[in-house]
């Protein structure tokens, strides 16, 4: 019996042994595949690095500008205290907001509805401008408001500082009374009923914080907007007498007793305004929002109101 070999390899000829340690095709291909992405990736990183170095060199590095922080202020207690002298507190559905904090300061009486003479006009003088900035309507149109012919604008002046009637039936046509009931829905403005005159504080708030950012329409037609809310004459609104350091704008409905009466009284007296401080750079002033609903109220207790709200504010 032949010896066994136990190291056949010395078989093989030179040149059987040579393919035999030659490395399989795929590992070649692999090792030369893996070898040209890393090539590529450090080409790219040596890239986006020189990129990065050179920003860093031409844009130095910014601080971030630290946020605006305005003063926390709690009108609950002056409220308090003014309710509190009069005959039925129950009368009044009252919120004062603050725009800058976004928050309430004080409330009472968060109805669920409260007649709405002379303010259901803002949510239409909203949806107006609206129009106006896209295009579909134009200020200087004409439109029949009784047996006179108004331009679009007046008629929005009208509405705003007047409470005209006319104006408002006119321009609920001229935009369809549908699409503004349309407008109405899609905002959720559900406690807003235009046609029986009905609305409340919350839809108020709402609707000033969409005024106060105006996304609809244009700065500059926030500012003519804004302008149509300042008032000429703050004596026939005994609130307003009141406030002597604020910048204020908005509008007001009433119903008055008796306007020679020296004990003037209000059997409705409805007003949104913007109550703003005075700092020279718009950015520092604070801005508040006064909803007051009311009903069987007296002018002096209103001035007194104003002046107590303002001296807060302010101090």
């Amino acid at each position: 019996m032949p010896p066994y070999n136990i190291n056949p390899e010395n078989n093989f000829t030179p040149n059987e042994l040579s393919k035999r340690s030659m490395p399989k095709f795929g590992k070649i291909l692999f090792i030369i595949i893996f070898t040209t992405i890393g090539v590529i990736a450090l080409s790219f990183g040596i890239v986006y690095l020189m990129k990065y170095l050179n920003e860093q060199t031409t844009n130095p590095k910014q601080t971030a500008q630290p946020t605006k922080q305005f003063k926390k202020i709690n009108l609950q207690p002056t409220l308090d205290r003014w309710l509190s002298s009069q005959v039925s507190k129950k009368n009044s559905s009252i919120l004062i907001y603050d725009l800058n904090n976004q928050e309430i300061i004080a409330r009472n009486n968060d109805f669920s509805q409260n007649n709405s003479l002379g303010l259901e006009n803002l949510f239409l003088a909203y949806q107006i401008y609206t129009k106006i900035d896209q295009g579909a309507i134009k200020k200087e149109k004409l439109i029949t408001v009784d047996t006179e012919q108004i331009s679009i604008d007046n008629c929005l002046s009208k509405i705003l500082q007047e409470n005209h009637s006319g104006c408002a039936t006119s321009l609920v046509s001229e935009i369809g009374e549908n699409s503004f009931k349309q407008f109405l829905k899609d905002q959720s403005y559900t406690n807003t009923n235009f046609t029986s005159h009905l609305t409340n504080t919350a839809d108020l708030l709402s609707l000033s914080k969409r005024l106060s950012t105006h996304p609809d329409f244009s700065e500059q037609l926030w500012q003519e907007f804004k302008t149509k809310l300042t008032t000429q004459n703050n004596n026939k609104n005994p609130l307003l007498t009141g406030f002597s350091k604020l910048t204020v704008y908005g509008l007001y409905g009433a119903q008055t007793n008796d306007t020679t009466n020296a004990n003037l009284s209000y059997p409705l007296f409805n007003n949104l305004y913007f109550l703003e401080t005075k700092q020279e750079d718009p950015k520092d002033r604070q801005t508040f929002v006064l909803i007051f609903l009311a009903s069987d109220i007296d002018a002096a207790s209103l001035i007194d109101l104003a002046k107590a709200i303002e001296s807060i504010i302010l101090e």
